[in-house]
């Protein structure tokens, strides 16, 4: 994975365009890209763009970055952080190592990476459409993983989330599986390995699934969107791995992912959910009994794909970041802490952004804005701007078809790594930071 300057995207994006999202490989579009129109939030002074300006050094050639004073791939921020990567610290810097690239199973469409065996290391586990199943690839803490193993589950295998549904405090996964009307539950063993699959019924084709405390007892409970029906379903689990019976909500017209968060402040979880043919965020207020509230809804952009939280703007509330993949754009929602929404905006991002990631990367207390875009394959980062407004600071190239984008502490090195999961080209990408 290396740097790519902002006018080789430039360059490639009018040369390539969107194919169909599930098809591995993709046809070019002559047409280019469209974009959604921009609407940063009002601060009574700028009213900025939501886009960068152009270094004037970068070369017109991909792989050429205007600011860059390290080795390829270990380049910084456009907007100011230094660009002194392998001295140690973290603050102010955007630095990474060339990408490590993991084989496989066929078409992995969704990651979650977790400790599965307790021992301080980070795991990742993939959801695999080609191979109706789970990669587990066990981490060793310094940046290496073992050989993937594959956990066999449903057809078409979309979606994976891990979390607690029994009480020997061994994490467990859920997978979700749009080709079958149920999610798959696999119980962990502690050493990185895992039970056959239980199904878990689940109606109309679910596509993405979450695992969350929603009644407060102790014990995971599963989420999951049924891209068929327009449903939120909920299935709370008893702590001995059984399941209440299913709870089932309306949200908006093919719901393709879901985060549950505290939105309101009041330390009950809710649900929202990126609704693609609606072009909606629905909201699901949790009342911490289980059960979840009446839709509130928020217009994004274009067929959101994807949804993260995290407090952007440093109020103390979790806010949302909608991939939007029809638009081009990013939809970033700012809440009230009381369930609602005080602003809200869009700003293009480049071809196809299908999954979105938040986390603080360069050590400051705000968090960047981590995108994959599906073609040309690429992650963008994005940083926060005096205004409030978000602008692209730095590009990698990744490979064929990301459909995954997640951030976690994979060595110790003491700052975040990404990782991605290529559908087209069977591998998933560690990215370690190198402060």
């Amino acid at each position: 994975m290396r740097n790519i300057g902002i006018h080789g995207l430039l360059v490639v994006a009018l040369v390539l365009g969107c194919g169909d999202p599930d098809d591995p490989l993709p046809s070019a579009d002559p047409t280019g890209t469209t974009h959604a129109e921009t609407t940063p939030p009002s601060t009574g002074t700028t009213d900025a763009t939501g886009t960068t300006t152009e270094p004037s050094s970068a070369d017109d050639t991909l792989g050429t970055h205007g600011t860059s004073s390290g080795t390829e791939g270990e380049g910084s921020s456009d907007s100011g952080p230094s660009t002194a990567c392998g001295n140690g610290v973290i603050e102010s810097e955007l630095c990474f190592h060339d990408a490590i690239d993991l084989p496989v199973d066929l078409a992995p469409s969704d990651l979650v990476l977790a400790d599965l065996q307790g021992d301080g290391a980070v795991d990742i586990v993939t959801a695999s459409v080609g191979a109706n199943g789970h990669s587990i690839l066990l981490g060793d803490g310094q940046g290496g993983f073992s050989e993937p193993v594959l956990l066999y589950g449903g057809s078409g295998t979309r979606g994976v989330a891990a979390g607690h549904f029994d009480q020997d405090g061994i994490l467990d996964l859920a997978g979700a599986n749009p080709g079958t009307q149920y999610v798959a539950v696999y119980f962990g063993d502690g050493l990185g390995g895992f039970s056959p699959q239980m199904p878990v019924g689940a109606p109309d084709g679910p596509r993405a699934v979450a695992i969350a405390d929603l009644d407060a007892d102790g014990w995971g409970d599963f989420v999951s969107v049924g891209e068929t029906s327009g449903d939120v379903t909920v299935r709370r689990g008893d702590g001995a791995g059984g399941f209440s019976a299913p709870e089932v909500y309306p949200v908006g017209e093919n719901p393709y992912d879901l985060v549950v968060v505290d939105l309101g402040a009041d330390g009950n979880l809710d649900v929202a959910v990126a609704n693609e043919l609606s072009d909606t965020i629905s909201i699901l207020p949790g009342d911490g009994s289980g059960a979840l509230g009446e839709e509130q809804f928020e217009w994004v952009g274009i067929g959101p794909r994807a949804l993260a939280a995290a407090d952007l703007d440093g109020n103390g509330h979790l806010d949302l970041v909608s991939a939007n993949f029809t638009s081009n754009d990013l939809g970033v929602v700012i809440a009230d802490g009381r369930g609602g929404f005080e602003n809200s905006w869009s700003y293009p991002v480049g071809n196809d952004p299908y999954s979105v990631a938040l986390a603080d990367l360069t050590a400051d207390g705000v968090p960047e804005i981590v995108v994959a875009q599906r073609f040309p394959a690429l992650v963008g980062v994005h940083g926060r701007q005096p205004d409030g407004s978000y602008a692209l600071i730095e590009l990698y190239e990744v490979p064929l078809n990301p459909l995954s984008v997640e951030i976690a502490h994979i060595d110790d090195d003491g700052a975040p790594d990404i990782v991605v999961a290529s559908s087209g080209a069977n591998v998933v990408s560690v990215l370690l930071s190198n402060p």
